[in-house]
């Protein structure tokens, strides 16, 4: 699987850093899972969300783009899609090592899959990132990405993937859906702490149905 360059551009700097806390103000006293997989479709923004929880949690912050570069846990650059294809093997290898070692400081990982590179396990928990398939086609353009790499990302966002992932490889009881329209990243975090406190998991209503806004079919002929 290609692994997409993770967006260096800042969000809103929110607060600073509160190293002790754990949950927002005025939410239950509880500890948070110390390992958050923040995952969703490239460009819904889980680089800036995920630094900006870490900070906000005390956490250390790793990205699944930054380890495949920086520890070349790849098998080549694909120039056609622009992205590093992932060893998945030793992606795995090194984050079941990773999590081991770490877990006691608590882990924001941003990715956009798991299965196959994260393997269940105490403590862990995924938050998903959705975001309006318009709103993604615009940032993705802003990117200067292939119009056909631009639609296999709009069609994931649109099917559920992210999601359906998710939920295969930590169940609804480890797994959060959060939309990220329309809002700062600093109100995304807050939502995020909010919903990990709770300690609900996953519900159906909870899943924006991008269908009943977006035919695919015209939604591609627009794209491509």
């Amino acid at each position: 699987m290609a692994e997409s360059m993770p967006d260096s551009r800042s969000g809103d700097p929110g607060s600073k850093a509160s190293i002790g806390r754990r949950v927002p103000a005025g939410a239950p006293e509880q500890s948070l899972a110390k390992i958050i997989i923040l995952i969703g479709t490239p460009g819904v923004g889980k680089t800036v969300i995920g630094k900006l929880l870490a900070r906000e949690t005390g956490f250390t912050f790793l990205s699944l783009g930054d380890i495949v570069r920086s520890r070349k846990l790849h098998k080549g650059f694909d120039r056609r899609s622009r992205s590093y294809i992932v060893d998945e093997r030793a992606v795995e290898r090194r984050l079941r090592s990773y999590f081991e070692d770490h877990r006691g400081k608590g882990i924001v990982f941003e990715t956009h899959f798991v299965s196959s590179i994260v393997h269940r396990t105490r403590g862990m928990v995924a938050v998903v990132l959705r975001l309006d398939p318009g709103v993604l086609a615009r940032r993705l353009r802003a990117r200067n990405w292939p119009k056909r790499k631009i639609w296999e990302n709009l069609e994931a966002e649109i099917i559920d993937l992210s999601l359906y992932d998710a939920l295969e490889v930590l169940g609804k009881s480890r797994v959060y859906e959060i939309d990220a329209t329309g809002k700062r990243p600093g109100k995304i975090v807050r939502e995020v702490l909010k919903v990990l406190s709770r300690k609900e998991g996953w519900r159906l209503n909870s899943t924006p149905n991008w269908i009943e806004k977006y035919d695919p079919i015209l939604l591609s002929k627009r794209i491509l």
